[in-house]
């Protein structure tokens, strides 16, 4: 990570590399949120008398913080962190001796096939080829290997698909029960969500090492940016509620949440007329907390979800606009 030249941005990047919100790191030195936020954009600096309190809550020297020496090596502690955050699949194919035998033995057959069909020796139908043999087939085994060493939505989709593209390939599926890629798209969205899911409900591992299809569980994660009026939220495999206070009109949040659940509470913020939020929620629940006198326009999208969004007082003088997209999760709208 570079050096920072202000005050106000090695706060703000301590902060984040210690996994600290602006109101965790207000209640350790004894201050406000607001204040936290005025340093990190460099509009305030903090006293002289918490400087030491300060420089040990975000784990370095006063001088560090100060800028008078570099701060210590923070890439790869960052690095490290990312990689732990992140939620992601691998995917590998793993075959033993015999598998790869029989696989090579396969894709020669299929080739002595059509060999034998290009000399005349014998006579295919008219509509199969080579290719549209040899991808559904390879589709084939590639599921039914997955499937035997870690079974899930998406490797039997695999499998079924390329089965179905190979009968209807060789004619033996009428052309009246095509699949077009519009059923295609979802459908695999469908086995992908469903095995992320179930591998993060059901985490699993094997003595001899992880499957072909392996979902792991990431650490909690939540992060929140406030700077000019507007919010910006991420969490992930947490359960948090965000409450936004002060003076400061609050212009809009940008919020995105993934497996768990995230209160948004504005009931003690000074919401501007017209604040826009847009969330993006997959797997998880957020509620957005308003003050009964506070209108909402909803253009919000479900997959797989729902979002409740009663709109609220009709003669309301302050209305905001809620742009949400849910995929297996739910947005919903509580006024108190």
């Amino acid at each position: 990570m570079e050096y920072k030249e202000t005050m106000g941005k090695r706060i703000s990047d301590l902060r984040k590399r210690k996994g600290m919100t602006q109101e965790q790191l207000a209640q350790q030195v004894g201050v406000t949120a607001q204040a936290v936020s005025k340093w990190e954009n460099d509009l305030s600096c903090p006293d002289i008398s918490i400087l030491a309190q300060l420089a040990e809550a975000l784990g370095v020297t006063t001088d560090e913080l100060l800028g008078k020496v570099q701060l210590r090596s923070l890439a790869v502690e960052d690095t490290e962190k990312q990689e732990k955050r992140k939620h992601t699949v691998n995917v590998r194919l793993n075959m033993n001796t015999w598998e790869k035998v029989i696989f090579s033995l396969l894709v020669m057959g299929l080739g002595i096939v059509f060999l034998l069909n290009a000399l005349r020796v014998i006579q295919l139908g008219s509509g199969i080829t080579f290719w549209s043999v040899l991808w559904p087939f390879c589709l084939i085994f590639m599921g039914v290997m997955l499937c035997k060493s870690d079974l899930s939505p998406v490797s039997l989709g695999i499998a079924l698909f390329g089965l179905y593209m190979l009968l209807y390939n060789v004619g033996i599926i009428p052309a009246q029960y095509k699949l077009t890629w519009s059923m295609i798209w979802p459908a695999a969205l469908i086995l992908i969500g469903l095995t992320v899911l179930l591998g993060y409900l059901f985490p699993k591992r094997k003595e001899n090492g992880e499957g072909f299809f392996h979902v792991e569980k990431g650490d909690p994660v939540f992060e929140c940016e406030e700077e000019g009026g507007f919010v910006s939220v991420e969490a992930a495999f947490s359960n948090q509620t965000k409450k936004v206070i002060g003076d400061e009109p609050f212009k809009g949040a940008n919020i995105d949440m993934s497996f768990g659940s995230l209160t948004f509470d504005l009931t003690e913020a000074n919401i501007e007329n017209g604040a826009t939020i847009d969330a993006d929620v997959s797997f998880g629940s957020l509620v957005l907390r308003l003050p009964a006198f506070v209108g909402v326009k909803s253009e919000s999208s479900a997959a797989f979800g729902g979002v409740n969004c009663p709109a609220g007082d009709p003669n309301a003088a302050i209305r905001i606009n809620l742009k949400g997209d849910v995929s297996f999760g739910k947005i919903e709208v509580e006024y108190v």
